[in-house]
């Protein structure tokens, strides 16, 4: 008889279909663009980029307005720690790709007027999502984002950096 309602029990597990859940859409913000398909990997931090603006000329703050020196361009940057160990992200080793393969890290004041993090403990099985900013020099186009995760436990050698393509 217990070996009948064991299975039973089990088999109801099994027979569970729901792979996931659906979170709430976002508006997107004046000169926006979404992105799909724009994932990569870097240790256990799993990026998307899901917006994208460029040709930003000015931004304003709770105590600041500033102008960049070309173009502020500004990535939505969605983190998931798919491991089993807190994974920090740290703002100034992402670096932007521009054509002519020269690499640029995240803008210090545009991130601080904008009141976005430096660095962020992400939590296993925890997801994050915020803006990174960069100052694009006068006449550079991007080619894609550069993003580092930190080391797993036991990695000895930091990881690769997953390399996502964005629009020019």
């Amino acid at each position: 008889m217990t070996a009948v309602l064991l299975g039973a029990s089990l088999q109801g597990c099994s027979q569970h279909k729901d792979d996931g859940y659906t979170l709430p859409a976002e508006k997107l913000r004046d000169g926006e663009k979404t992105q799909k398909n724009r994932t990569g990997r870097s240790s256990d931090m799993r990026y998307t980029v899901v917006a994208y603006t460029d040709g930003i000329s000015t931004i304003l703050g709770t105590h600041a307005e500033m102008k960049p020196k070309g173009q502020f361009v500004r990535i939505r940057l969605l983190c998931v720690n798919i491991g089993r160990d807190i994974q920090v992200f740290d703002t100034w080793a992402q670096r932007l790709v521009l054509t002519d393969g020269r690499q640029i890290g995240a803008d210090v004041n545009s991130t601080m007027v904008k009141r976005q993090p430096e660095r962020l403990s992400v939590g296993a099985n925890m997801r994050a999502e915020f803006d990174l900013w960069f100052d694009v020099p006068k006449g550079g186009k991007v080619r894609s984002v550069r993003l580092y995760g930190s080391p797993s436990v036991g990695m000895v050698t930091d990881p690769t950096p997953a390399e996502i393509p964005l629009p020019s």
